[in-house]
């Protein structure tokens, strides 16, 4: 199995990495993070793993979405802007990473014929 984990860097994301990448069955374990909220420090044992891709990119861009997804099985989608207070205090920000990011991420993932994301959300 080859997986693209979003928001690969930040607490979930990366806790989902190590386990995924602990799995026999598992060939690729990339992640796709703009480090905004995520952190290096959450990845960087992972980075001599010869299974592990990091690929520092926004789902904002179409395009970076349809990179990541190039050979990939299946997608977890961690990536977002969380916290009520940052999404009053800068709503189209918010929107912008947690709708249209999102549906970059869905998009992407049909036109490369991925047929399985796994969305986080609440």
């Amino acid at each position: 199995m080859r997986l693209l984990i979003t928001g690969g860097a930040g607490f979930i994301g990366s806790n989902l990495v190590e386990h995924f990448l602990a799995l026999p069955s598992v060939q690729l374990v990339r992640v796709l993070d703009n480090l905004s909220t995520g952190s290096l420090k959450n990845i960087e044992s992972f980075l001599s793993n010869p299974k592990f891709e990091f690929l520092e990119g926004d789902i904002r861009s179409y395009e970076t979405c349809l990179q990541a997804c190039k050979g990939v099985d299946l997608i977890t989608h961690q990536a977002a802007l969380g916290s009520v207070p940052r999404s009053i205090n800068d709503p189209l920000t918010s929107n912008d990473v947690n709708v249209t990011g999102t549906l970059n991420v869905f998009t992407a993932a049909k036109e490369s014929g991925i047929k399985r994301v796994v969305y986080a959300a609440s």
